[in-house]
């Protein structure tokens, strides 16, 4: 297993400043050099010569513009996984890499609605001591309600996820419902009620969108009132990409049915 064998500030340091020095390149001279350079360094903040080895493969294109941007985005995708504690002893058996994570999160929202079902609508085991009574006292009424099962439910997978974390918008300071710091991801509960209309809902959805400053937004609504005439529209509209935009959004509806 690759390990850090310098201290984890120390290295994220080091590595930050080869990638702005990455960044001002300009000659083809100066990038062949930058490598070499940034190859030796990786060799001494890890364990083995995997990580500078790998570093040399990613930064060697046809082009030294092309290797230029390969070269820093393999740097910053490295300090990702260095905040994510993946070369710290004991933590690559349980370590989610940033792909998996995501298919688990929109697994989780997507399926919210079946938790509901299978703990408080189903009959409950005849020899239990759970009454189906008590369990149907159990209602979401608000996001407050709706954010708290959700964080239960994410908490036993993601323990570093954080709830109810306020940041500075500068107009005006701002609050992540759900945020993931390590894979640099926020959720963003909403539930609907009587009197909402699907307008303030849109217009709640843009403000967030404009102030969070993550790279990724789950927005994660739970319609229980059915505000939303077109959930799938709706969806699409307030969904964007990292390839076109600076943030990804991707939007989850969930409409309870009841006949």
């Amino acid at each position: 297993m690759t390990k850090l064998i310098q201290s984890k500030a120390d290295a994220i340091r080091a590595i930050q400043e080869l990638i702005d020095e990455g960044r001002k390149l300009t000659l083809e001279e100066q990038f062949s050099s930058w490598r070499t350079t940034t190859a030796r360094v990786l060799e001494r903040l890890f364990s083995d010569q995997t990580i500078g080895q790998s570093f040399a493969i990613s930064a060697f294109g046809s082009m030294r513009r092309d290797s230029d941007l390969l070269g820093v985005a393999y740097l910053e995708g490295l300090i990702r996984d260095i905040n994510r504690g993946l070369f710290e002893p004991g933590r690559t058996q349980d370590y989610i890499d940033e792909e998996h994570f995501h298919i688990i999160v929109r697994r989780l929202l997507a399926n919210f609605y079946k938790h509901i079902q299978e703990m408080y609508q189903k009959p409950v085991h005849g020899r239990g001591t759970l009454a189906k009574a008590d369990l149907q006292k159990i209602v979401l009424g608000n996001e407050y309600d709706v954010q708290r099962m959700l964080y239960a439910l994410i908490r036993p997978i993601f323990p570093d996820a954080r709830v109810e974390i306020y940041g500075d918008g500068g107009y005006k300071s701002y609050r992540y419902d759900i945020i993931f710091d390590a894979y640099e991801t926020v959720i963003e509960v909403k539930c609907s009620r009587p009197s909402m209309q699907e307008r303030e809902l849109t217009e709640q959805i843009g403000s967030d969108a404009f102030h969070y400053q993550a790279k990724y937004i789950y927005f994660f609504i739970y319609d229980n009132h059915g505000i939303i005439a077109n959930a799938d529209a709706f969806c699409k509209t307030y969904s964007k990409s990292l390839d076109t935009h600076e943030k990804q959004i991707e939007t989850i509806v969930i409409q309870p049915i009841s006949i």
